[in-house]
């Protein structure tokens, strides 16, 4: 799996430690869900993947 908090420092994003510990989870579960679809792409085809993370506010 990727080293999420690493992507982020590169990425110049700030996140808490215990931001990244919830979001690590989610993003390496949706990458688990998503390998299989690699296989039904072309071998030519050019990978690009983007992830984009929004703050939402909690609820009240």
């Amino acid at each position: 799996m990727h080293n999420w908090k690493l992507i982020a420092q590169a990425r110049g994003i700030a996140v808490s430690p215990e931001e990244m510990e919830r979001l690590a989870g989610v993003l390496d579960a949706l990458e688990a869900a998503w390998a299989p679809l690699r296989e039904l792409a072309p071998h030519e085809t050019e990978p690009a993947v983007a992830y984009r993370v929004s703050r939402q506010e909690p609820r009240a």
